[in-house]
């Protein structure tokens, strides 16, 4: 039988190859924020391509935030930050409609998991903290006017006990990213903003997980309708 000849894929560009190493080699040597990266000939001959490739390639890994060029010094290991996806992200949300509604479901997944931990961690002092946003929300509710950077709050004081930096700038990545993408979701009534974060710390206060993941669940259903109805 005569054999069907196959396209074969074509290979990443060198640049992105040396990318890969690079990263590898950072990983191999244990290289920390603020170690120096060998200079780009001595990386050149060791990975065996051109200092163009490298540098190429340390280009891009600058613009994701892994490595930072300082003038007369070389290159150096940057500390891990999502500014540069938060700076790509709302571009990415505008793409597709399916994106921003992607966005909501897992920030809505990961809150619903977490809550019972973050119930359990939740101290006296956060739960003043989190009555303080909620009246904050209220009054703004009073007046019509919107709570957003109270409601910004309330989310990041409900993780905050459990100590997970980590979470905690996920979770406000996806809030930034959620507003500046967002501009033509429809509004919701301040007032429904209040009462959906009143039935999240009722639930909460009366420690029972399945009632908060419940509640965190109502809230975040609001939220996947208006943005279904802008994208409809």
């Amino acid at each position: 039988m005569r054999r069907t000849i196959q396209r074969l894929d074509s290979p990443p560009p060198l640049h992105k190859t040396v990318q890969d190493e690079i990263r590898h080699y950072i990983t191999a040597h244990e290289l920390r924020p603020g170690d120096p990266l060998m200079p780009e000939a001595e990386l050149a001959r060791l990975f065996g391509v051109s200092r163009n490739s490298v540098r190429e390639a340390v280009k891009a890994l600058e613009s994701t935030g892994v490595l930072e060029t300082r003038r007369g010094s070389g290159v150096f290991v940057k500390d891990f930050s999502f500014a540069p996806l938060l700076e790509n992200l709302p571009y990415g949300l505008m793409r597709g409609p399916r994106a921003l509604a992607d966005l909501v479901a897992l920030r809505k997944a990961l809150e619903s998991a977490m809550i019972g931990d973050a119930m359990r961690a939740l101290t006296p002092a956060s739960i003043a903290e989190l009555r303080a946003a909620l009246e904050t929300m209220r009054e703004h509710a009073e007046r019509g006017e919107s709570s957003a950077e109270a409601d910004r709050e309330f989310h990041r004081l409900l993780f905050a006990d459990l100590g997970n930096e980590m979470l905690l700038t996920l979770f406000d990545l996806f809030w930034v990213a959620y507003h500046r993408a967002a501009p033509a979701v429809p509004h919701r009534d301040p007032a429904d903003i209040h009462h959906s974060h009143a039935a999240i710390l009722d639930a909460v206060l009366s420690g029972d997980p399945d009632r908060a993941r419940d509640a965190v669940h109502q809230h975040y259903l609001g939220i996947e309708e208006r943005v279904s109805e802008a994208t409809d």
